[in-house]
């Protein structure tokens, strides 16, 4: 989110289904353009040569890159940088079907039995003239395997966990067996798109810890298949992609792609305003200052496909309280979503209380889809069932049971006023009904950091990017790879396996309505976003595409002043 109340922990998605959430990161959908009036004062823009910050299009908080690995990224910028990289297996658009002309894959046959499906591939090469096969398919499986729950995807989609073996039939061809019959639909869109293929042949001569110690190094990522490959790159500063010369999908028509590393909304608005930055996400809290800029257009985007949550810990004895649905429930009652739209997010997003999200509604079930969610903006409800779970009002007018008061300190991203601004509606909200909330504002890396540490935190916000198959085992069942709160629940868990068993969609209908009852985090919506993009600058809508996977090889200048500067900037 643009100056978002969480960070986007994007640990649920492929690095290409999710390359800007899109990590394996934003579900994005261009609603409106509107020009902006009054005065710019900046430079114009240097034909051949965009420049971004990272997270542009996925509504994040301005950060950097840390990592041009995809199996080894740690954030949604990572994801969006070292996605550009590579060519993934499966392209999904926004009605969550494949797009087979953009992937590396050409077909899917599923046995009947639902244990098989056996995956044909295109023609492709790598940059280094070597044909892209199923053997670097294979590759990329065998190294998340070695790599284990290190993966950020690890298990998600079934992969590897669920998986019996992968098997190469021929250089274009690879078959996967499960373990068991598995939902084609969830497979298909949330497993199969994770085994991006990576060189093994460039790859193959390191261990995995060499594979980890390079992570940041240019010159391991030298062989790609995508459009771009990395010019340079600076810690704490920049990467530069240039051209990839023998990518066989679109070629980009800018020569130079610059990703400047910013940490604060005001100097997006500022490299906006003096030519620095060609496009960048407008925050919430300067949203005036924005549309005040000259000569750049605004583009609405719809939100994130994922949603906005409060992990409360389930592993921490200080605040056992959270164990009790009654109080889940009531701290999901007190937050007014609705205010918090209208006054921060001007509007651009809606209340979200389960695990799917709400825009678009493809995989909502018929309760959610009519509103009829189990919790809601009630705060009188809220405090009937704290009553009922024997809270009663100290003094202060904070809730007390066994001499324990109803207190906990919540962990939020510092560096967003709106962040705080939530954080605080949130923090009156729960007062109302009898519930102490302190804030506490932490770096995005002490944030991850203190997730592994159960006895250091008592509850954190984070937004989650889901896949094109918005189910979520790797978060909310009992063990699951991202569960650092440990929640379990074995109503849950046999959902879940429901969701990733069963064809159709019924088994997601009914997982989403009991998530949403039980509260295993506090839900709750996810914004949307508005980019500022340079007048000139062209091919936006292919560049965002609906799956929110970042597409810059379609930019492009149109100022006519750039045509005979273009061929000067080839070459970075």
């Amino acid at each position: 989110m643009t100056d978002d109340p969480q960070i986007a922990y994007t640990a649920h998605t492929s690095p290409r289904n999710r390359r800007p959430r899109r990590l394996s990161a934003a579900v994005l959908t261009l609603a409106t353009i509107v020009t902006a009036p009054a005065v710019f004062a900046g430079a114009p823009p240097i034909c051949g040569t965009v420049i971004v910050p990272p997270g542009v299009g996925l509504g994040t908080p301005p950060g950097s890159v840390t990592s041009l690995n995809p199996l080894l990224a740690k954030s949604a910028y990572d994801t969006e940088a070292s996605g550009l990289l590579y060519y993934g297996l499966l392209w999904v658009n926004r009605d969550h079907k494949i797009d087979w002309s953009r992937s590396l894959a050409t077909k899917i046959d599923v046995s009947t039995d639902d244990t098989t499906f056996t995956v044909s591939m295109k023609p492709w090469t790598w940059s280094d003239g070597v044909p892209v096969t199923a053997a670097d398919v294979k590759y990329t499986y065998d190294l998340i395997r070695k790599l284990g729950p290190t993966f950020l995807n690890y298990g998600t989609g079934g992969v590897p966990t669920l998986i019996k073996s992968l098997a190469v039939l021929s250089p274009e061809k690879f078959q996967v067996v499960m373990k068991h019959p598995v939902n084609p639909d969830w497979f298909e869109l949330q497993g199969l798109p994770i085994l991006t293929p990576f060189p093994a042949h460039s790859w193959g001569k390191y261990t995995i810890n060499q594979i980890w110690r390079r992570q940041s190094q240019p010159s391991f990522v030298k062989v790609v298949d995508g459009p771009y490959r990395v010019v340079s790159f600076r810690m704490g500063r920049h990467v530069v992609f240039g051209v990839n010369p023998t990518y066989q999908g679109h070629k980009p028509e800018i020569p130079r792609l610059v990703m400047k590393f910013l940490h604060s909304s005001g100097a997006v608005i500022a490299g906006m305003k003096t030519g620095t930055l060609d496009i960048g996400n407008l925050p919430f809290s300067l949203w005036q200052a924005g549309r005040r800029l000259q000569n750049i257009n605004l583009l609405r985007m719809t939100p994130n496909w994922g949603f906005d949550f409060i992990q409360i810990n389930f592993r921490n004895p200080k605040v056992a309280f959270f164990r009790d649905l009654k109080v889940r429930q009531a701290f999901a009652d007190a937050i007014d979503q609705k205010a918090a739209i209208k006054l921060l997010f001007h509007g651009m997003s809606h209340a979200q209380h389960g695990p799917v999200p709400v825009d678009p509604p493809t995989f909502l079930s018929p309760s959610a889809r009519a509103g009829k969610y189990p919790v809601g903006y009630d705060p009188a409800r809220a405090r009937g069932l704290l009553d009922a779970a024997g809270w009663k009002p100290g003094a202060d007018g904070i809730r007390v049971k066994d001499g324990r008061r109803l207190e906990f300190t919540y962990l939020t991203y510092a560096g967003g006023a709106t962040a705080m601004l939530y954080a605080e509606m949130m923090q009156q909200g729960l007062r109302a009904v009898g519930i102490q909330m302190n804030i506490r504002q932490v770096t995005f890396n002490q944030l991850l950091a203190l997730s592994h540490r159960p006895l250091t935190w008592e509850a954190m916000g984070f937004g989650w990017s889901l896949a094109s198959y918005p189910s979520d085992g790797n978060q909310l069942e009992t063990g699951g790879a991202y569960n650092q709160a440990g929640y379990s629940n074995k109503k849950l868990d046999r959902l879940i396996e429901a969701v990733r068993t069963e064809p159709g969609d019924k088994a997601l209908y009914a997982y989403q309505d009991y998530a949403a009852e039980q509260q295993p985090e506090i839900f709750f919506n996810e914004p949307g976003s508005v980019v500022m993009v340079r007048n000139g600058l062209k091919g936006i809508r292919k560049s965002f595409p609906s799956t929110g996977s970042w597409s810059p090889q379609y930019l492009h200048w149109a100022l006519p002043q750039c045509t005979a500067r273009v061929a000067e900037n080839a070459s970075p």
